[in-house]
């Protein structure tokens, strides 16, 4: 047994699969994330190129599809301030089982194409963070059946 050992945060995680059935657990993310200089959040490692990752049930690994997953739960990071998400654009995004997710995105998006809808066409990541006050809803883009700005 090596005493290597790399550090790890736990984050609690609720996975709602494409067939409905629901997974509670944790899951490890790094302290630095690969890409940005801040702890990894659970949208990163979903994210993330490989197809599985753990997530921790009662002491046993599960390892999940990242295409199963329809979307998944967690709470705002503490980091993040309380009224986050009335900075970015409130949506409905709707999946095609009928679910409403409600909250806001956050636009990356260049001068000349600043709609919802660009944002979205250019969208590449396979979860799509929802944000409200309470959660951070990370749904599937290949599950979204329309999207919705509300005003």
């Amino acid at each position: 047994m090596s005493d290597y050992r790399i550090e790890k945060i736990r984050r609690s995680l609720t996975v709602v699969l494409t067939d409905g059935n629901r997974l509670q657990g944790a899951v490890f993310l790094r302290p630095l994330s690969k890409h940005r200089s801040r702890p990894e959040e659970p949208v990163d490692l979903l994210n993330d190129v490989e197809p599985f990752f753990a997530l921790m049930r009662s002491g046993e690994a599960v390892l999940v599809a990242k295409a199963s997953v329809s979307r998944a739960e967690t709470s705002v990071s503490e980091e993040e301030e309380p009224e986050i998400a009335a900075l970015g654009v409130p949506v409905e995004v709707t999946l095609i089982d009928g679910t409403v997710c409600a909250g806001s995105i956050f636009l990356e998006t260049r001068s000349d194409r600043p709609r919802l809808l660009d944002f979205l066409n250019a969208y590449s990541a396979r979860f799509l963070p929802v944000v409200d006050a309470k959660q951070v809803l990370l749904v599937n883009t290949q599950t979204i059946a329309h999207v919705r700005e509300v005003v």
